[in-house]
């Protein structure tokens, strides 16, 4: 029953997306010390330098995250070479893909506010964009007009895709060009499913629209969480 009880305190119904941490996390997996690079509610990504064990291999996970550390359980899904050795001295980085298997509600409440803190920051970015704050770089250009669109819906806690030639920006959702990117899509969504407001979601749709309604598009600045 403890086991059942600890994993229903992980279930999300929404699908979140996985974000780039700004500073990887430091942790351990067991007694082997990690970096959590990059993480979502159903995995992280993990660098090391040691052997943490096999594919399919249950392990726990343990990092830092604003003095409070966060524990769970994980399945270690493939690991590869991220950096080789550098001299004879020198030691190879991996990568490696874990699924989260379980955890408390402490340490899915913690990975939540990670993973909404990074999508938030980025929906800053563009609202930074919107008030015509100039690129940092030009890294990115926003998809200018076009006729093909994709509307996105949220009914139900699931997104609807339609193809269309209508611009409209739905009330539950948003439309955008079919040339934009499902990285770029992701962020959208998990923006709109995040925000806690009408203005919020309305300044989604806004952004939304802004990116299919002008001639040459929109230059941003990337943020890439």
């Amino acid at each position: 029953m403890a086991k059942a009880t600890e994993n229903a305190g992980f279930v999300e119904r929404r699908r979140m997306q996985r974000v780039r941490l700004i500073k990887p996390l430091r942790g351990v997996l067991g007694e082997i010390r990690i970096f959590v690079v990059d993480l979502s509610l159903q995995g992280l990504r993990i660098a090391h330098q040691d052997h943490i064990g096999k594919v399919g291999q249950n392990v726990l996970v343990k990092f830092e995250h604003d003095g409070r550390t966060v524990s769970v359980r994980c399945e270690i899904r493939h690991t590869s070479l991220f950096r080789p050795a550098e001299g004879a001295t020198g030691r190879a980085t991996y990568h490696s893909g874990l699924s989260v298997t379980s955890a408390n509600e402490t340490a899915a409440e913690t990975m939540r506010e990670i993973v909404a803190t990074h999508v938030l920051r980025a929906l800053d970015e563009q609202k930074a964009n919107a008030r015509g704050l100039p690129a940092v770089s030009p890294q990115s250009f926003q998809t200018g007009k076009t006729t093909k669109y994709v509307r996105h819906e949220f009914i139900l806690a699931t997104w609807r895709t339609t193809t269309t030639e209508d611009p409209k920006q739905p009330e539950r959702g948003f439309t955008v060009s079919s040339e934009h990117t499902p990285a770029e899509v992701e962020m959208l969504r998990s923006s709109f499913e995040l925000a806690t407001t009408r203005e919020d979601r309305d300044f989604i749709r806004k952004m939304a629209e802004m990116s299919i309604g002008t001639k040459d598009g929109i230059p941003t600045r990337r943020f890439e969480p």
